[in-house]
C-alpha cells in the first residue's frame, strides 16, 4: 500500500533540488558574463600649436593668431574626460595659469582674445614673452590627473597705444645714427590736445645732451630752440636745449605760453606692500634695451581680516611724481592715480614703462 505521505515529501524534495540546481546554474551564468572595468592612470594625449612664435597688432585683431590641437587621453576604456588648456609664462610652472575648459579637441584664439588674455597675464606690450601650453586630462577622483607635452610660444602683444597730437625731439642723444634725426627721435606728446606736451628721455652721454623740439618729423616746419631761462623760440637762429647731465628726463614743452622744462628721474615702487612700507621707494633699474624700468620686488599681502596692501610707482623717492592705476584697474597709469592693491604675498616682476609719451603703463607678475 502506497504511503501518501513519503509520496509529497519526494514530490517536495525532488521541486526543492530542481529549483537550487536552476538557481546555481543561473549565479554561474552571471559569474560568467560579468565584465570588470579597471582605469590605469591614463596615457596622456598630444597638444599642438599652429605657430609658435606670435607677433600681434590691432591691424590684424581680427584673424586667427593660433590654433591648439590635441588628441584624447586613454585609460583603457571609454571614458568621460574633462580637459583643460593651461597657458603660464615660461619658467612658473603653470602657477597662476590661464586655465580655459575645452569641450572640442581644438581651441582657436583671435589676434584680439589672444592679446587680451596675454595683457591680463601682464605681459609687456611691444616686448616679446615666452609661454608654455599644455592638456591637463582628468578623469575621476582617484585617478591620477594627465598633462599633454609642452609646447613653447613666443609671443608679443600690442598696446593700442592713442596717436597724441606730438612734438618730436631730435639731439645728439640719438643712438644708433645718424642723429639730429626727426624721423626716429623720440616724441613728446599731448593727450589732452591742449598744447602741452610730455614725455620720457634717455641721455647717456656727456657730450650729447643737445636737442630741439620740431612740430613735426623733419625740419621743414615750426622748430624751438632755447629762448633764455626756459622759454622756446621759433627764431632760426635760437641755441639748442639741452640738459645738464646724462640722465633719464621727463621733458615738458608748453606751446601756450612758450616754456619748456625738464626733470631728471629715477624710478622705484612705494607703498605698505613692498619692503620699505610708505616710508621710502624700493629703486627700480632702467633697461636701455626695452625703454622700461624693473625688477624683482618682494610684495606682501595683507593678513587675513586685516586692510588690504597696495602699491604705486614715484619719481625720485619723493611724490611731486607720482604714477597709480585708476579703477577699473587697465594697467594704464596715471599721475596721482590710486594704489595698485597686491593679494598674495610672493616675489614679483615688476615693469614701469614710460617710453609711450604721455601713455604709460606697467606688469606687476608674480614669479
Amino acid at each position: 500500500m502506497l504511503n501518501l505521505k513519503n509520496i509529497k515529501m519526494k514530490t517536495v524534495l525532488t521541486k526543492f533540488l530542481a529549483f537550487s540546481s536552476l538557481a546555481l546554474l543561473m549565479l554561474a551564468s552571471c559569474k560568467k558574463d560579468e565584465t570588470k572595468v579597471v582605469a590605469t592612470n591614463g596615457t596622456p594625449g598630444a597638444l599642438t600649436a599652429s605657430a609658435t612664435t606670435i607677433v600681434l597688432s590691432s591691424a590684424t585683431s581680427a584673424d586667427n593668431a593660433v590654433s591648439f590641437s590635441y588628441t584624447p587621453s586613454t585609460y583603457g576604456f571609454k571614458a568621460a574626460v574633462t580637459y583643460t588648456l593651461q597657458i603660464g609664462i615660461k619658467g612658473n610652472n603653470f602657477a597662476n595659469s590661464k586655465d580655459i575648459g575645452l569641450t572640442a579637441s581644438s581651441k582657436a584664439y583671435t589676434g584680439l582674445d589672444l592679446n587680451t588674455m596675454l595683457l591680463s597675464m601682464g605681459l609687456i606690450p611691444n616686448n616679446a614673452s615666452q609661454l608654455e601650453t599644455r592638456i591637463k586630462s582628468e578623469l575621476a577622483t582617484g585617478v591620477q590627473t594627465t598633462y599633454s607635452n609642452v609646447v613653447t610660444l613666443t609671443v608679443t602683444p600690442y598696446f593700442d597705444i592713442p596717436v597724441f597730437p606730438s612734438l618730436w625731439v631730435p639731439g645728439a642723444y640719438q643712438t644708433p645714427a645718424p642723429n639730429w634725426n626727426p624721423p626716429t627721435a623720440e616724441r613728446i606728446s599731448s593727450a589732452s590736445g591742449n598744447k602741452v606736451y610730455e614725455g620720457y628721455v634717455n641721455y647717456t652721454d656727456p657730450a650729447s645732451l643737445e636737442f630741439k623740439y620740431t612740430s613735426d618729423p623733419d625740419w621743414n616746419h615750426t622748430n624751438y630752440g632755447d629762448g633764455g631761462g626756459g622759454a622756446l623760440s621759433t627764431s632760426g637762429g635760437a641755441g639748442n636745449l639741452k640738459v645738464p647731465s646724462p640722465g633719464y628726463y621727463l621733458l615738458k614743452a608748453d606751446l601756450n605760453g612758450s616754456t619748456w622744462s625738464a626733470t631728471a628721474t629715477t624710478w622705484g615702487i612705494i607703498g605698505d606692500a613692498t619692503p620699505n612700507g610708505w616710508g621710502s621707494s624700493t629703486p627700480l633699474t632702467y633697461n636701455a634695451t626695452t625703454k622700461t624700468w624693473g625688477g624683482i620686488v618682494h610684495l606682501t599681502a595683507a593678513a587675513p581680516g586685516a586692510a588690504g596692501t597696495a602699491c604705486k610707482f614715484r619719481a625720485n623717492d619723493a611724490w611731486d611724481i607720482n604714477l597709480g592705476d585708476n579703477k577699473p584697474a587697465n594697467g594704464v597709469l596715471k599721475y596721482g592715480g590710486e594704489n595698485i592693491p597686491v593679494t598674495v604675498t610672493g616675489d614679483y616682476k615688476v615693469t614701469l614703462d614710460l617710453s609711450h609719451p604721455a601713455y604709460y603703463f606697467y606688469s606687476i607678475i608674480k614669479q
